[in-house]
């Protein structure tokens, strides 16, 4: 009896996760070649506010970087990462030296592990500095051969910048910034 009740709860368990990460049909995103047209602005939530201009340039040029990932478009993203590099002020550098190795690659799996890493570097910088709205912090379970991957989005719909056009909207919100 207990072996058929584990039994459930796994076969449970992995159809919630093959649900949550299978490509949604019916997306208002636009497909084209395996590309996908994100209409998503950086400062679209005017309700996101930092206690710094610098704060929110980062910000800003995060959501622009992860943007071009979700588009699947390695030249769009390096370029965002360039842009990133150009922020003046503060000391922080292994955050600077993984825009610019997003920067100078042009491979697109490559840029997406660098961005997981620049999420784990920004969070806390993101979180101290934010003083009003709402930012999520997303999670894709099966990104980087299930290793799993976060990043941090603007607004609550999910758009993966780890899997682009083929799992879109494969992850989940595991926790809300808030001032």
């Amino acid at each position: 009896m207990k072996t058929l009740k584990k039994t459930n709860i796994f076969a449970f368990v992995l159809t919630v996760l093959v649900f949550s990460c299978k490509e949604n049909k019916t997306s208002n995103v636009e497909n084209s070649n395996d590309q996908v047209s994100v209409k998503t602005m950086a400062r679209k939530d005017s309700k996101i506010t930092f206690n710094s201009a610098e704060a929110r340039t980062i910000f800003d040029r995060y959501i622009e970087l992860r943007n071009a990932l979700i588009e699947s478009d390695a030249e769009k993203a390096s370029k965002a990462a360039m842009e990133f590099d150009s922020i003046e002020g503060g000391d922080y550098g292994k955050i600077n030296e993984v825009v610019i190795l997003i920067g100078a690659s042009d491979e697109l799996e490559s840029q997406r592990l660098l961005f997981s890493e620049l999420t784990t570097l920004l969070e806390p910088v993101i979180k101290d500095q934010l003083a009003g709205g709402a930012i999520y912090k997303q999670y894709c379970p099966m990104a980087f051969n299930n290793d799993g991957a976060s990043w941090l989005s603007a607004e609550s719909v999910i758009r993966n910048p780890y899997f682009g056009s083929k799992m879109l909207n494969c992850g989940k919100i595991t926790e809300t910034f808030t001032e």
